[in-house]
């Protein structure tokens, strides 16, 4: 059981500490670098139990679980880590 939480934790943490970014470089005739903005790469974990000691809130109709600043939401077979939706 402590495996297992501690598991979900670790996911759980990688997925919001993974700030994973695709940079795209051109260049133009004149040798002048162009850099676009960049666009987030997000994947999508789910984990079957939240850590120990988080909390409930209720938002818009939504309920978030929060530990340590990590949220969560219900989705089927367990939870998923989502941006802070506030």
């Amino acid at each position: 059981m402590k495996k297992t939480v501690l598991l979900s934790l670790l996911a759980g943490m990688a997925v919001s500490l993974a700030g994973c970014f695709v940079y795209e470089r051109k260049t133009v005739p004149s040798n002048d670098v162009v850099v676009t903005e960049s666009t987030p790469v997000t994947t999508s974990r789910v984990v079957t139990v939240l850590p120990t000691g988080y909390t409930t809130t209720t938002y818009r109709g939504t309920t978030y679980y929060t530990y340590r600043n990590t949220y969560y939401r219900s989705v089927p077979g367990g939870y998923t880590v989502v941006t802070r939706p506030w």
